[in-house]
């Protein structure tokens, strides 16, 4: 792995954003690009989050994903705590460079911090599927996964939940 800091271009137009080598980011106003991760083999969507210019860099440098919690203010490691680290096996960024996709392995097979394999383990109900279980314009959601991989209390014990409601 090369010491040398990863560099950002600056963004100087949009045919250079568009059609360049250049990778300019674009980090919003609170200075974070979202990520979406998904399983290299099967394209399954394992989560959504953030990163800021350091875990972008981080990530680039060490090939393991790293993200900012939004919701704890900090930098993280996916997989420090848990040990299921997802390796990085191809990283795509999109068109405006607004958005990064990390195609990754993730070791134990893991990348919820709920326990399940993927963070979307539940469906919405849409169009006529909703309107036959509406009551009141309520939602019931669906489960697609019913099994977690782990149990959060034994791996994270007493650690504070990531989320905040």
């Amino acid at each position: 792995m090369s010491d040398a800091p990863v560099k950002f271009a600056a963004r100087n137009s949009v045919a250079q954003v568009e059609e360049s080598n250049d990778l300019a980011p674009k980090f919003d106003d609170r200075g974070l690009i979202t990520v979406v991760t998904t399983d290299a083999d099967s394209g399954e969507l394992l989560m959504q989050g953030y990163m800021n210019a350091e875990a972008l860099q981080l990530t680039i440098q060490t090939g393991e994903a790293h993200y900012f919690s939004r919701s704890r203010q900090v930098l993280w490691h996916k997989g420090a705590t848990s040990g299921f680290v997802q390796r990085v096996r191809e990283m795509l960024i999109d068109d405006d460079q607004d958005c990064v996709w990390l195609r990754v392995d993730v070791a134990g097979g893991a990348s919820c911090h709920v326990g399940y394999r993927s963070c979307f383990y539940r469906s919405v109900p849409t169009g006529a599927e909703f309107r036959a279980q509406a009551v009141d314009g309520g939602i019931s959601l669906h489960w697609t996964e019913t099994q977690k991989v782990f149990d959060p209390d034994d791996v994270y014990g007493d650690a504070p939940n990531p989320t905040i409601l």
